[in-house]
């Protein structure tokens, strides 16, 4: 698994020297909701943490903002990384200049939170760890504690021994959070 990340490019292990010493700290497989996935953060500093990845597979920029899709590929599985910046005018947040990450996504069971909870985790153990967690109104394969800001994604309505496929971190309130289908046509609109 961590040849996923390896393939999610050079930059990200690279980056890990030039972090700011709060994110240095982070371990580089740590989900810590409300705050980040690996290496990367959520905020209004998204310039900096973008500009330590490879370039993007797919991206999709769009009236103040940018969804950009990250795939990597090995011998048993293919995963991706998204994330959904936003322009910092746009939410009157300084620097009025740059933007700020606002959703995080990743599909690798290689990430994990402090809990152990990861993709390969089931609808059970999450819920056991993150009890706040609930269907999203519309959407009943994403689970979100909005309160904490993380979310669960199941290929389908879950039971309780649904598989994860992927984990989102954004700030703890109610945002738009990414699923397979919209990252699949990100991927696809590249084409």
């Amino acid at each position: 698994m961590r040849q996923a990340l390896a393939v999610f490019g050079l930059g990200v292990a690279l980056a890990i020297a030039a972090l700011p010493p709060v994110a240095a700290q982070a371990a580089s497989d740590l989900i810590i909701p409300g705050q980040s996935i690996g290496q990367t953060h959520l905020g209004s500093n998204a310039n900096f943490y973008l500009n330590k990845l490879p370039k993007p597979d797919a991206v999709d920029v769009g009236m103040s903002q940018f969804r950009g899709v990250w795939v990597s590929k090995n011998k048993s599985r293919t995963d991706t990384l998204f994330i959904h910046t936003v322009s910092n005018g746009a939410l009157n947040v300084q620097p009025l200049s740059g933007s700020s990450i606002d959703v995080i996504r990743v599909t690798s069971p290689w990430y994990h939170t402090h809990e152990g909870i990861s993709t390969a985790s089931t609808r059970v153990q999450i819920l056991g760890r993150f009890p706040n967690a609930h269907p999203v109104d519309g959407n009943p394969t994403i689970y979100d504690d909005a309160k904490l800001g993380i979310a669960f994604e199941f290929a389908k309505q879950a039971n309780a021994s649904s598989p994860c496929i992927a984990i989102m971190v954004h700030p703890p309130g109610n945002v738009h959070l990414a699923n397979t289908e919209n990252v699949n046509n990100i991927l696809h609109e590249k084409n």
